[in-house]
């Protein structure tokens, strides 16, 4: 799915980058293409935009555009990866710490069952279980969830985002696994498994409960999607009452994050999906996510249109001046 270029630096302060000496300069962009790369790929961690640019400025202030751009510009030439950001129509329908967050795509041309990208992040058996666990949710998200007007805090990563409760969705999983308990966790064992990084032991590799060490721990991996931002969870009202309504009425449930948009994408989702059940990918979803693709370029060059306009209008104003 799209995503957004990082913002480029005024002239003032690229020149300013330029006129430090240059071991500072040069240090201040390899600090910052390495905690990009590290985040990114080592920790999978969220970037956050002032954070980082200021850890690898220092005390050199004025230059962190300029310097992320620098950066930007290395990495892709470098490995292939490009600094971006939330796409501008997902940022409206997140929480406002998203603005600030930056991601590291591989920019290299994929097909369309994304086996580049596959093969990047299946290096090894941990990250292959992780990385399989994922794309099976993002399905059952995406083809099983529902698009319906939500009452939660945030509308997703799109107009048409589907959000799958965690009950319905714990269900498709033990369908899948028999290992995999058929409930989520409870509240307490929700808290443990943020606290501890650990969920229920009979479900992960060898616990000291015992268990089925080809089972992933669901509970605890739930939590790391969330927090790396492959997920979006939020309470929201259902239409009728269901499994897991608290005492407000809500429900937890899940959808596609903005960073599994970007890096995954609906399509390569739809063509999992298509390759797992041994048939054609579902060509309505295809049409669908073309059209959401259309919408957003279309008004991505409104609204560019719209900056190009406003130059000329303060210019006219100035000479009436």
């Amino acid at each position: 799915d799209r995503s957004q270029n990082v913002d480029l630096a005024r002239d003032s302060e690229n020149k300013k980058l330029e006129d430090l000496n240059p071991t500072t300069r040069n240090k201040i962009v390899t600090d910052l293409s390495r905690m990009l790369l590290f985040k990114a790929l080592g920790m999978k961690d969220p970037i956050d935009r002032t954070k980082v640019c200021a850890e690898a400025s220092g005390e050199v202030k004025g230059v962190s555009k300029s310097a992320l751009n620098e950066a930007d510009k290395r990495l892709k030439d470098v490995f292939g990866f490009g600094v971006k950001r939330v796409n501008s129509k997902m940022e409206e329908n997140l929480p406002a710490r998203f603005k600030n967050r930056l991601y590291l795509i591989n920019e290299v041309v994929d097909d369309d069952e994304g086996t580049h990208s596959l093969n990047l992040h299946s290096a090894h058996q941990e990250c292959m279980t992780e990385r399989g666990l994922l794309m099976v949710v993002l399905s059952f998200a995406f083809c099983k969830g529902t698009s319906a007007v939500r009452s939660g805090q945030m509308k997703g990563a799109g107009k048409k985002t589907r959000w799958i409760t965690e009950h319905h969705l714990y269900s498709l999983l033990h369908r899948v696994d028999e290992n995999i308990p058929s409930e989520p966790p409870s509240a307490e064992g929700r808290k443990k498994s943020r606290t501890s990084g650990g969920g229920r032991h009979s479900l992960g590799g060898g616990g000291a409960d015992g268990g089925v060490s080809e089972t992933p721990d669901i509970d605890g991996l739930l939590e790391k999607f969330v927090s790396q931002d492959y997920l979006l969870r939020d309470k929201i009202e259902e239409g009728e009452e269901s499994a897991g309504t608290s005492e407000d009425g809500k429900v937890i449930a899940y959808a596609m994050g903005p960073r599994a948009a970007m890096e995954v994408g609906r399509r390569q989702v739809v063509y999992f999906c298509s390759n797992v059940l041994d048939e054609q990918p579902d060509p309505t979803m295809l049409a669908e996510i073309d059209e959401d693709d259309e919408s957003s370029e279309e008004e991505e060059e409104e609204g560019g249109e719209e900056v190009a306009e406003e130059p000329k209008k303060r210019g006219k104003r100035q000479k009436r001046g």
